[in-house]
């Protein structure tokens, strides 16, 4: 293996992924930072639009791939902006939906790293976005068991505390919860209560073992393959 850091950037430019990567991190850390105040529902639903947004613009290469991706963006962002205009039963559907996109796009953007002839800058970011679209998707998934099934999650009490949106603060909490889950952090802070909310939690922290695992093994296997190839060429010439 002899492709240099420099060799990624040299041979790319950071594009749609690029953009995914950065919103998908913007979505992480930025809401945890805005001020608690009265009657501010719309981060969270702000934040989601523009990620999903961004990942839309990843599946532009054929027609159809796109339409379904619209579609099911437009029926997962209209119910989650309703309830965050204070129109009630609306969320739990409208986030099955968004999960449902997040997954399809996610699978989408692993298909076109899987299939990349040469690692660049936009395939590391492509296969980094999946990984962060499902800790998104989990914490969705968390968010939809906890609205159907009250207690489902043991969410310490300063994590809620003093928040001016009790169903907002749950939801980044559980969104929290989803990243400490993939990484295998274990924190032990937020805990799942019901059966379901524990086989989510043990399914995830699975999925994030094994996809880095498989992931690196496929980077590598590639950067190999290049490098052989190169090799090759120089010694017929």
């Amino acid at each position: 293996m002899n492709l240099k850091l420099s060799d990624l950037f040299a041979k790319s430019r950071v594009g749609h992924f690029g953009f995914l990567f950065i919103s998908l991190l913007a979505t992480f850390i930025v809401p945890e930072l805005l001020p608690d105040e009265g009657g501010f529902r719309w981060q969270i639903p702000l934040f989601l639009t523009i990620v999903m947004l961004s990942a839309l613009n990843t599946v532009t290469d054929r027609r159809a791939e796109f339409w379904v991706a619209a579609t099911l963006l437009l029926f997962g962002l209209v119910p989650e902006w309703m309830n965050a205009f204070g129109v009630e039963n609306t969320d739990i559907w409208g986030k099955a939906v968004i999960a449902a996109f997040l997954v399809y796009v996610a699978i989408l953007i692993l298909r076109s790293v899987l299939r990349a002839t040469e690692i660049d800058v936009e395939v590391i970011l492509g296969a980094l976005c999946v990984y962060l679209l499902f800790a998104l998707v989990w914490g969705v998934a968390y968010q939809i068991v906890a609205l159907r099934h009250a207690g489902a999650f043991a969410i310490p009490p300063a994590l809620l505390e003093g928040a001016s949106n009790p169903e907002q603060a749950i939801a980044a909490a559980l969104q929290y919860f989803s990243f400490v889950t993939i990484t295998t952090l274990g924190y032990g802070d937020i805990q799942p209560v019901i059966p379901i909310a524990r086989s989510l939690a043990i399914t995830e922290a699975l999925f994030g073992q094994i996809y880095l695992v498989t992931l690196i093994a496929r980077l590598v296997s590639m950067t190999s393959d290049r490098s052989r190839e190169t090799s090759r060429s120089r010694e017929e010439t």
